[in-house]
């Protein structure tokens, strides 16, 4: 049965404003449940568009409020977001009216359409509420396929309601749906979110830039005078970790972690030291940056035999497409980290072998300006890939679980590890329908070679290849 009228126009308005209410709401789930209507099943005045308007920011309201914890506070950019929203949807409505030359029946559209979207847009509220609480990360496809039938179900509203008009649209209904589809997404997709209510967030003590930055020098003084001399006549390992994002405790645990791992798995106590920016340890621990870095790999390289000994550099931080990692410290005002800070830091300490590891979002790009057949490359990314796992609560992300934790305790080879992360990363991220990250790898055949010959445990060895 197909929507069409029963008389020549719409019932006189009823006296009472609630049930006028009810039975257009009534009526809106049974226009989204794909259920026939006769023209009049909408009342139409200005009270109803009123209350429509009323009862979609209560609900707004109420969702939102749901969603934050109870010390909450309303956001004043919140509400002006919401009703840009809402503005461009009265527009986008206006335009279709006058489009389809029926401007006199922009209020009876207006009350179709905007009852029978409360409950799709309720509906995809509390989907979106659910698997944000028991899919926490979900991804693409899925949320794509979600998304899409939202707008889908959007666009047959619209065709629905065009068909309920005193005026019919006739061809101009096609073009109609379309634009209405595409405003909906411009709005959803484009226009800036921000909430009506937000948590505040604990303060944190104010940072005292001038005293941190006085101490960085007996910090790294201090952890540089831990290391010991390389052993002559045998290569050995040398090891930096840094965890340069200040904001999510992740990086920090992380870089603690690994070096932990590479002490005990790769026998380099002695030989370790961690760069970290976090607030917890900015008075024991010298900062992750640029001059540290250098600092720290000028000492390595005069306590190590360049000629045999192999620096590896840990990172570990959020990256950004253009090929930088994140060394971000509120008021310390860091520089980000490029490859070429990296590769600038060894050339300037005469350290040879090099093994780099970047657990980063686009990390995939420090691969061409790192590789050479002195160097192993290892990154958590393709160059146009994000990683994950970079979570406040997390112990680990992605990478550095399945390199550092699970890899390295089943193998010390650099090469087979990263073959075994790689597949435990991909599986997880399939089980997880996320895009995937694709790590990399150069592997240098000089330094294939040498750890194959070198006397170093067999289990790092690995055969010469140029390859990523």
């Amino acid at each position: 049965m197909s929507d069409h009228p029963a008389g020549p126009g719409l019932q006189p308005t009823d006296r009472s404003p609630l049930r006028a209410l009810v039975r257009n709401l009534g009526a809106g789930v049974r226009l989204a449940s794909g259920r026939p209507l006769v023209r009049d099943a909408f009342q139409v005045s200005l009270t109803q568009i009123l209350a429509l308007l009323l009862l979609h920011w209560l609900l707004v309201a109420v969702a939102e409020r749901i969603a934050v914890a109870s010390d909450a506070s309303f956001w004043i950019w919140g509400f002006m977001g919401e009703s840009a929203h809402m503005y461009l949807w009265l527009a986008t409505l206006a335009l279709i009216a006058w489009g389809c030359r029926c401007g006199q029946g922009l209020s009876t559209l207006l009350v179709i359409l905007g009852y029978a979207s409360l409950p799709v847009w309720a509906l995809v509220r509390a989907l979106e509420q659910a698997a944000g609480t028991l899919v926490p990360d979900i991804d693409t496809p899925y949320t794509t396929v979600f998304y899409a039938s939202a707008l889908l179900w959007s666009g047959v509203l619209c065709w629905r309601a065009l068909g309920l008009l005193p005026v019919p649209a006739g061809w101009r209904r096609w073009p109609a749906c379309v634009a209405y589809v595409v405003s909906l997404y411009g709005i959803a997709h484009e226009l800036p979110e921000s909430p009506l209510f937000y948590q505040a967030q604990e303060d944190r003590p104010q940072l005292d830039v001038e005293g941190i930055y006085y101490n960085q020098s007996e910090l790294l003084d201090q952890a540089l005078a831990q290391l010991t001399p390389q052993i002559p006549h045998q290569t050995e390992l040398y090891f930096i970790g840094m965890g340069a994002y200040a904001e999510q405790d992740v990086f920090m645990r992380e870089a603690l972690q690994v070096r932990a791992i590479v002490d005990r798995q790769l026998l380099l106590s002695g030989h370790s030291l961690v760069l970290i920016n976090n607030a917890s340890t900015v008075a024991t621990i010298p900062l992750a940056n640029r001059h540290n870095l250098a600092r720290a790999t000028a000492a390595i390289g005069e306590l190590m035999d360049r000629n045999d000994d192999i620096a590896v550099v840990f990172l570990t931080s959020h990256g950004y497409e253009d090929g930088a990692v994140s060394a971000e410290f509120g008021a310390l005002g860091l520089n980000d980290i490029y490859a070429a800070d990296i590769r600038d830091s060894l050339d300037a300490a005469g350290i040879r072998w090099r093994v780099v590891i970047v657990s980063a979002c686009y990390s995939g790009g420090f691969i061409d300006e790192l590789k050479s057949p002195d160097t192993i490359v290892i990154t958590a990314a393709a160059r146009d890939r994000a990683s994950f796992g970079c979570s406040n609560t997390a112990d680990w992300t992605y990478f550095g679980q399945a390199y550092f934790a699970d890899a390295l305790a089943q193998t010390t080879d650099f090469v087979e590890a990263f073959h075994l992360a790689s597949a435990a990363i991909a599986a997880r991220e399939r089980r997880e329908v996320k895009t995937p990250s694709n790590p990399q790898i150069w592997v240098g055949s000089a330094l294939a070679r040498h750890l194959h010959e070198g006397p170093v445990a067999p289990a790092t060895r690995t055969q010469p290849s140029d390859s990523r």
